[in-house]
């Protein structure tokens, strides 16, 4: 099931249901789609506001980024489905099987790297956010804040979708490599929407 091409309802029948996608990763890209939308509600509310005019150019740019955002999270988060479908059909194979001892490493680095480009996508959102500090609807404070929650929290699912896949991983170095790539991009992502959370 592709995210953005079924309803709510569908989607969470089959989040609920005994498959292994869509999953923890689908979450994850969907959560940041949220973020990138609710932060364009709430310019959406301070667009025309007299009081907010001479902050019309960062309005215009912010929008643009976080639309942008909105798409690709979810195109990303249909990614991790899809990495992990490899992965799950890697794992039926007879642990002696050629194929599986061949490509165990490349299917678990692949499915390791779309939640980081989560993380990444979901960084940016919390960039975009906290530029808009003080320059939108004083009344949406709450909503700027809820967004930057919400992709905080797509980062740290993501974050724990790298671990369960660099976990897998024989080689040590670019297990240490990604794993290192996560954890700096999470703790940029706590300290932005602790800034924001703080202000608002």
């Amino acid at each position: 099931m592709q995210i953005g091409e079924s309803s709510i309802d569908s989607f969470l029948d089959a989040l609920a249901s005994k498959e292994p996608t869509p999953g923890g990763g689908a979450v994850a890209g969907l959560l940041a789609s949220i973020a990138s939308s609710l932060g364009n509600m709430v310019l959406a509310y301070s667009e025309g506001k007299k009081s907010l005019a001479e902050h019309c150019d960062v309005h215009a740019d912010c929008f643009s980024i976080l639309q942008e955002a909105q798409s690709e999270a979810i195109r990303l988060g249909n990614a991790d489905a899809q990495a992990y479908e490899k992965v799950s059909e890697l794992w039926k194979l007879p642990k002696d099987n050629a194929t599986r001892i061949e490509s165990w490493d490349v299917v678990h680095l692949d499915a390791a790297r779309v939640p980081i480009e989560i993380m990444k996508l979901s960084e940016n959102v919390l960039q975009t956010l906290r530029r808009l500090l003080g320059k939108t609807n004083a009344m949406l404070r709450s909503d700027l804040l809820i967004a930057a929650l919400v992709a905080e929290t797509a980062a740290r699912s993501a974050f724990y979708n790298v671990g369960v896949n660099t976990g897998q991983v024989a080689d040590a170095a670019q297990k240490e490599k990604l794993d290192a790539q996560a954890s700096k991009i999470l703790a940029t992502c706590r300290v932005l929407a602790l800034t924001i959370e703080t202000t608002c």
